[in-house]
């Protein structure tokens, strides 16, 4: 999957966006050429073209997220990254339907807890 494009992916960005920002600790900056999402300092969504990467998912969580079949570890430069899974949200209206992953990954992040990079 391509990385971030904003003039594709400016819908996208615009949605998740109206979830997460006001939730409290939530601060966006860009890493890795994508808007990056933190919860107290701790990376928790990279917005990719299309998708979403979900950084904090313990295993039980990335199994199910992965279950629904719009989801897949993330590769990255040829490697799989186990850790990361990677949502593909081909309609910004489709979110929601992801929220309690995204929440998930958010409260991994603001404890401390889940996936590490």
């Amino acid at each position: 999957m391509p990385y971030y494009v904003e003039s594709k992916d400016h819908a996208l960005r615009k949605r998740f966006e109206e979830i997460v920002l006001d939730w409290p600790g939530v601060t966006k900056k860009i890493m890795f050429g994508s808007p990056s999402y933190a919860a107290e300092g701790t990376l928790f969504a990279i917005l990719v073209t299309d998708g979403i990467i979900l950084t904090r998912l313990d295993e039980e969580q990335k199994s199910a997220l992965i279950s629904t079949g719009f989801a897949d570890y993330f590769s990255g430069h040829g490697r799989v990254m186990k850790k990361w899974v990677v949502v593909s949200v081909g309609d910004p209206s489709h979110i929601d339907r992801y929220l309690p992953f995204i929440t998930a990954s958010y409260q991994a992040a603001r404890m401390g807890t889940g996936s590490r990079k």
